[in-house]
């Protein structure tokens, strides 16, 4: 009986003081590391001051590769949703998809207008 008290009790605690991957993301991002053809690499001169912010309403600004880019962002389930407006956004991206997020990292892979699969590795600002 105490062991159940006690497992009960810990999924709790664990549920309650985890953040939700929302929470989590809701930050300004400043890019660390760029990953292309399965090598990592320090982010090059164009890309040494890019940075994405995501706002709690749904929205994000920042700069990929030295241009402006911004859309609408959106958690479903496990899977984070994240599509550009390629009117609004001067940076050329086909599409993008979240490859993972916690409080620490946060990594996002893209294709760009020359058809270049890239991730990007993020950390928080703060």
């Amino acid at each position: 009986m105490k062991y159940i008290i006690l497992v009960f009790f810990l999924l709790i605690s664990t549920l309650t003081f985890s953040q939700s991957k929302k929470d989590i993301l809701t930050q300004k991002w400043i890019l660390n590391k760029v990953e292309e053809f399965g090598q990592k690499y320090s982010p090059m001169e164009t890309q040494k001051n890019d940075w994405v912010q995501f706002y709690s309403n749904g929205a994000f600004k920042g700069i990929i590769e030295s241009k402006h880019v911004e859309g609408t962002w959106s958690v479903h389930g496990t899977n984070i949703i994240v599509s550009v407006n390629k009117k609004l956004s001067k940076t050329k991206i086909n599409w993008t998809k979240v490859k993972s997020v916690d409080k620490s990292n946060f990594s996002l892979e893209y294709q760009n207008g020359d058809l270049i699969t890239t991730t990007l590795l993020f950390i928080p600002e703060n």
